[in-house]
């Protein structure tokens, strides 16, 4: 959530769509805490990989600028 904020800091405005990353993490925790997970588990290996996290935070932003695309276009991308 915190990257969400600091994305939308940067750019002066927060981000169009829905749901937003925020709701899309509270609506499952499991995926967020998983990927945080091997992050820590990379880490403990003695690596940086934050490329599940990555690939979660990517598809959660998709997923919400879609659904701009989908209303400006009448439902259909």
């Amino acid at each position: 959530m915190l990257s969400y904020l600091v994305l939308s800091v940067a750019l002066g405005y927060e981000l169009p769509g829905s749901p937003t990353i925020p709701e899309q993490i509270q609506a499952d925790r499991a995926g967020y805490f998983g990927a945080l997970e091997a992050a820590d588990k990379a880490d403990l290996s003695g690596t940086l990989d934050v490329s599940v996290m990555e690939d979660l935070i990517k598809n959660m932003l998709a997923r919400q600028l879609l659904s701009v695309i989908e209303a400006a276009s009448g439902g259909t991308p």
